[in-house]
């Protein structure tokens, strides 16, 4: 077999393909935010419930989190001292979000409608583990990571060891709530503790190591096509197996979401060579369509951070103030397109303010 990898880094620069598959979890993450929230609960069993759902669920979040570890090796700033900033500001940005989705909305609607119990469960909300807390302490991990030097294996090593420790605390309360809300950054200590680090932290950690591969890959074709042959032929016994014993991993089953946000080893490594076989996928794809810039996606997957927050405040404020029914699929799908239209456009906005603000502070 011939070798596509070289000793220096020959594949460097933004790629397509990872772009095109962060912009369509920006999608999906859009669509089953508004799915969760406003089709009514318990979720029909239907066949569109069961691809929105799966859609928001592998695709989506870890798909993010491995992209966001092959950024950290891509990355011309990776310093211990910028990563540690950078997870320090994440970790504000997320509560700072949290005020605005949900206890702002719900303060506003207590004074409308009088129900405490709105605003109450809107602190309980900013107060819960999402997925930019776990972003936060991912920085603060590889800053450290840097710091010490560690090498590959290293690395590897304390991610089994964190996914086992969270594996063994599970959803282990401490019994103190002020000590759960802690807690629950790290393991599944509450039900809000929707991202917990021991739970999460495979996927940048295996998005790291890809990045590093990825860097030095000769022929990223050839790469694409082994990965895909190989993460196929993985996925279909374990799927099997799963299935056939009731192993949950978050992708199926009346309770999913609660194995898929406080994951094992064997989820993290089945929904790891699923996002593996969905980057090589969309490697093809990309290639299928090699007249197509993808600049819609290119620009979501750039983006992200900004539409991620704007499109929450957005939702927050139909939760909270807007009373809705549960609707019907076909109006959450629309809502999902403008909902992601006006995210975008905001974000676009606020980046171009931003950049000639800072431009006009430059200069003075």
């Amino acid at each position: 077999m011939d070798n596509i990898f070289s000793t220096q880094k020959v594949n460097c620069g933004r790629q397509l393909e990872l772009d095109v598959a962060r912009g369509l979890a920006i999608v999906f993450m859009v669509l089953v935010h508004i799915f969760q929230l406003f089709i009514g609960y318990p979720f029909p069993k239907t066949v569109s419930t069961r691809i929105i759902t799966f859609l928001g669920s592998p695709p989506a979040a870890p798909v993010f989190m491995l992209l966001m570890g092959v950024g950290i090796a891509y990355s011309k700033r990776t310093s211990a001292a910028f990563l540690f900033k950078r997870g320090i500001i994440t970790l504000i940005l997320a509560y700072v979000l949290g005020f605005f989705r949900d206890v702002f909305p719900g303060f506003i609607s207590y004074l409308i409608y009088g129900d405490l119990e709105v605003l109450k469960d809107g602190v309980l909300e900013m107060l819960g583990v999402d997925i930019l807390q776990f972003a936060g302490l991912t920085f603060l991990f590889f800053s450290l990571v840097i710091k010490l030097r560690l090498k590959i294996w290293q690395i590897v090593s304390c991610m089994l060891a964190f996914s086992a420790l969270g594996t063994i605390l599970g959803e282990m309360s401490t019994g103190v709530f002020e000590l759960d809300v802690f807690a629950g950054l790290f393991w599944g200590a509450w039900d809000r503790a929707w991202f917990p680090f021991f739970s999460w932290i495979f996927f940048p950690v295996s998005g790291y190591v890809f990045g590093i591969f990825l860097m030095h890959c000769k022929d990223k074709t050839k790469m694409y096509k082994r990965i895909l042959i190989i993460s196929a032929l993985l996925l279909i016994p374990l799927v099997i197996l799963s299935w056939n014993y009731k192993i949950e991993f978050g992708a199926f089953g009346e309770y999913y979401q609660q194995q898929y946000y406080h994951q094992d080893l064997f989820g993290n490594i089945i929904i790891t060579i699923f996002s593996l076989f969905w980057i090589s996928l969309l490697h093809f794809v990309v290639l299928l369509f090699k007249n197509c810039s993808f600049k819609t996606l290119k620009r979501w997957s750039k983006n992200v951070t900004e539409i991620y927050a704007i499109h929450w405040i957005i939702l927050g404020i139909l939760c909270y103030i807007i009373i809705l029914n549960p609707l019907d699929v076909w109006i959450i799908v629309l809502m999902t397109a403008v909902i992601l239209i006006v995210s975008d456009l905001i974000a676009h906005l606020y980046l171009k303010l931003k950049t000639n603000y800072l431009a006009n502070k430059k200069y003075k």
